[in-house]
């Protein structure tokens, strides 16, 4: 059976899931809007991320292809967006190895076919009152058991944060995952979502959503995770 995997699309946030509460996931969680003019009309894009330092947000790159005229950055508390709202740049991109899958672990996904990307934009005044989380530092250790935070946007303004367990069910030898959303469908507008793991130190970021994988758009239940540890290494990792 073949699936349709897809990069972005309309801003529809988790369904299902919870909402966002007050850990350290939804407090470092973040709703991006960039505005490119890929021709003669402006075009939004709507994506999730984390913050991973006080002047710097991870999320997917394809979120901020091309040369955004500007970004936004708005953090939630709770499930709730919140001021003040930041402004940001891009500050480096990054395109993942997604390695070799074990033999029949994935045989519906070609990994020829994914397009593995991380960003990372840079805050123009850094985040006093927010705790970055930490990333991950061997994208080998494939965590049990994962959480996915995603922001859609309603109308004209930004939407509620939800969050999802997600259950890793393939990983490659670079750390490329293919995970099951638990009782959630994850959408287009979850690009970039941080996507976590806890250990006795707390939370960490184990990746961000680089693709959802779905029968029909624009929701699906297996999301592509981008390891944030292969491209990251040294201060700031765990």
């Amino acid at each position: 059976m073949a699936f349709g995997i897809a990069l972005s699309g309309p801003a529809l946030a988790i369904e299902g899931g919870a909402p966002a509460g007050r850990d350290a996931l939804a407090e470092a969680s973040v709703a991006i809007g960039t505005i490119t003019q890929p021709e003669d009309a402006l075009r939004l894009t709507r994506c999730t991320g984390i913050l991973i330092a006080p002047d710097l947000v991870l999320t997917a790159a394809h979120c901020v292809n091309g040369d955004p005229l500007g970004a936004l950055v708005v953090f939630f508390r709770g499930s709730d967006p919140t001021r003040p709202v930041y402004a940001a740049r891009v500050a480096a991109r990054y395109s993942p190895d997604p390695g070799e899958m074990q033999p029949n672990a994935a045989p519906d996904v070609s990994l020829a076919d994914l397009s593995l990307d991380l960003a990372v934009l840079r805050l123009t005044e850094p985040v006093r009152d927010r705790r970055p989380v930490p990333l991950a530092a061997d994208p080998r250790r494939i965590p049990k058991s994962l959480r996915i935070a995603g922001a859609g946007l309603s109308g004209r303004g930004v939407g509620r944060l939800r969050t999802a367990v997600l259950t890793p069910v393939a990983a490659s030898n670079t750390g490329l995952t293919i995970a099951r959303a638990k009782g959630a469908r994850v959408c287009f507008g979850d690009s970039g979502g941080p996507v976590v793991a806890q250990d006795r130190r707390g939370t960490y970021v184990w990746g961000v959503a680089s693709a959802v994988i779905s029968r029909t758009a624009p929701c699906g239940s297996y999301v592509i995770v981008a390891p944030a540890a292969q491209v990251f290494s040294g201060a700031g990792t765990r």
